[in-house]
């Protein structure tokens, strides 16, 4: 029951992602926008790693993993969605995001023993498909073909996902907390310099109110407390049970459009919330006790 409620939470942090980042990119650019996030996250992560009286490792394997899952989980994909963001809608993002699980659980296989690809996996992923095409619809795939940097940009994102999920889980030894600090730490000084070198002084084209509330909350709630939970969850329900959060999170982000930004709610949206349901029974629930 703990794992649900975790992975509901995850869900829910990372479907609302999509929203503040929209609004944060208004007036932070891309760069600057994952050096925000990522050094708040950073901060409250290590605070949290010395709450709990845990320290960083100190041998080379461990940062190895580290820096692997740091780069490919949180500094490329947070940019490349960030760039894909001020050229596509979020809506066009989070179904582009749906490959995610697709090439997790296709792979899965080959790298865990213990992951099988089963009838019931492809059943779930087809469901999983048809629920993002039918919440998003015909409007939203109008617009694939159009701003293809920023599509292949959102594409790119969900491939490294992919790949971290399968990493952690193949090589993801350390307490959670410390996996998440000293991932995220590695990516922010990668990202603080790379912003440093690359964008303008955030002084001097101070962001607006709402993009700078955006940015705080992405460091708090969509990186760090997302980061942690997620470095927790990977070895207990395994790379492909994980890799179905991409096909909830969109669901997430229509319901906050429709909270946030006064978007309608129709029937789509419920037909979808129905087989993205059935895509997670299916993978997650009958192909564990079949």
């Amino acid at each position: 029951m703990k794992n649900i409620i975790l992975w509901i939470i995850l869900a829910s942090v990372w479907g609302s992602s999509y929203l503040a980042i929209k609004i944060a990119v208004e007036s932070i650019s891309p760069l600057t926008l994952v050096a925000m996030r990522m050094s708040t996250g950073t901060i409250i992560l290590l605070v949290i790693l010395r709450a709990q009286s845990l320290s960083l490792p100190r041998d080379l394997a461990s940062w190895k993993v580290l820096t692997v899952s740091g780069l490919f989980g949180s500094i490329i994909p947070f940019s490349l969605i960030s760039f894909g963001e001020l050229h596509v809608e979020s809506g066009l993002a989070a179904l582009l995001m749906g490959i995610a699980p697709v090439v997790t659980i296709l792979l899965a296989p080959l790298a865990h023993k213990d992951e099988k690809l089963t009838k019931n996996s492809l059943i779930g992923i087809g469901f999983g498909i048809v629920g993002l095409l039918v919440l998003f619809g015909p409007v939203v795939l109008n617009g694939i073909g159009s701003h293809i940097m920023g599509q292949l940009a959102v594409l790119g994102a969900a491939l490294c996902y992919a790949f971290t999920t399968l990493y952690v889980r193949k090589y993801a030894s350390l307490p959670a907390v410390t996996m998440s600090a000293g991932s995220m730490l590695i990516g922010t000084i990668i990202i603080v310099v790379a912003a440093l070198s690359l964008d303008p002084p955030l002084l001097s084209n101070l962001p607006n109110l709402h993009s700078l509330t955006a940015a705080v909350y992405l460091g708090i709630f969509p990186t760090a407390l997302a980061t942690w939970i997620y470095f927790y969850l990977v070895p207990q329900l395994g790379a492909a049970r994980m890799s179905q959060i991409n096909f909830m999170v969109p669901v997430v982000g229509a319901l906050l459009g429709i909270v946030f930004l006064n978007e309608a709610l129709g029937v789509n949206a419920f037909i979808a919330l129905a087989l993205i349901l059935l895509a997670i029974y299916y993978v997650s629930v009958k192909t564990k006790y079949s």
